[in-house]
């Protein structure tokens, strides 16, 4: 079975041989791991992962810091500069890069296209701070602007589903530990019409949508089911309850997630890490086959010895 064949499996809510998994570190640690094996993807071609999130080189912010994709600038861009913002050229192959470098490169696996919303490109110019005011101030300049960034990234959607991915992984924080950051009704304005013109793309070419969302998602879950969502990431455990989950939306979401990068897999013992992961796929895995196992970003002062539990768990222990 290929990566590609058991992430889709999962995603279908059908069991494959195992659960597929992908796993996220602090850059730090990666670019550690990545010089000592020497692979850009070293977590595929070392350690067996199912899953590459590719990036469309697009921002608004600055230059790009790394493949990640993240701008960087030096000064919160006033909404009278943002009225007349320059916007990337849907044409520019430079946008496609690395997308067609990593389906070429791994027709056999799962190459899924990671999408920062509008709502998260007005954040990066605007700041976090700014941004939660400016949806009551500025809301017509807001709305203008995620119109324009909107109708970029879809030709860049559109494109991308063409040459082949996988899945479409919109991404957003709009939860944390305690819940939603904003109002319901200002996710509905704000962030998911946009989103939603996205995933309908995906969904014209039958290419399955995912979102993450960091934190405690119960209440955005059925916002998300809506536009068509079919996976959430990453359901951090210490935050979301994957039984009740599973009981509630279980035959409507698989998880890609599950896995406790804040305390268990760094500051517990092997013994502890392979206990989680199991706990993990009979919780969430066993009942339909409905996981992708991956981490959050796993902090670089994690033991080596319980990333490779970890691994060595869901390959060799996980099986269905």
């Amino acid at each position: 079975m290929t990566s590609k064949e058991r992430f889709l499996k999962a995603l279908n809510h059908q069991k494959p041989d195992r659960p597929p998994f992908n796993f996220w570190m602090d850059r730090p640690l990666m670019q550690q791991y990545e010089k000592e094996i020497g692979h850009r993807h070293w977590r595929v071609t070392h350690f067996g992962a199912d899953v590459i999130e590719t990036f469309p080189l697009v921002n608004f912010t600055g230059e790009i810091a790394d493949i990640t994709s993240w701008g960087t600038h030096s000064e919160i861009k006033p909404w009278d500069e943002l009225d007349n913002i320059s916007i990337p050229d849907s044409d520019d192959p430079k946008i496609y890069g690395l997308i067609k470098k990593d389906l070429n490169e791994f027709p056999d696996h799962a190459v899924i296209l990671d999408m920062i919303t509008p709502w998260g490109h007005i954040a990066s110019i605007r700041s976090y701070e700014k941004i939660y005011m400016d949806m009551y101030d500025e809301p017509e300049r807001f709305h203008a602007l995620s119109r324009k960034i909107t109708d970029l990234l879809k030709i860049v959607t559109e494109r991308a589903c063409q040459m082949g991915i996988t899945a479409l992984y919109l991404m957003e924080d709009l939860a944390d530990r305690n819940g939603l950051t904003i109002s319901p009704s200002m996710i509905e304005e704000f962030v998911l019409p946009y989103a939603n013109e996205l995933a309908g793309i995906a969904r014209k070419y039958n290419i399955p949508v995912m979102f993450h969302s960091d934190g405690n998602v119960n209440d955005l879950l059925d916002h998300l089911i809506n536009i068509g969502v079919r996976a959430v990431n990453p359901m951090q455990p210490h935050l979301n309850n994957a039984i009740e989950f599973k009981n509630k939306y279980g035959s409507k979401l698989a998880v890609y997630g599950g896995l406790d990068n804040c305390y268990i897999i760094p500051d517990g013992t092997p013994e502890k890490v392979h206990e989680h992961v199991l706990e993990v796929f009979n919780e969430l895995g066993k009942p339909d086959g409905a996981l992708i196992f991956s981490t959050h970003d796993i902090p670089a002062y994690t033991p080596k010895e319980n990333v490779k539990t970890m691994i060595s768990t869901i390959k060799n222990e996980c099986i269905y």
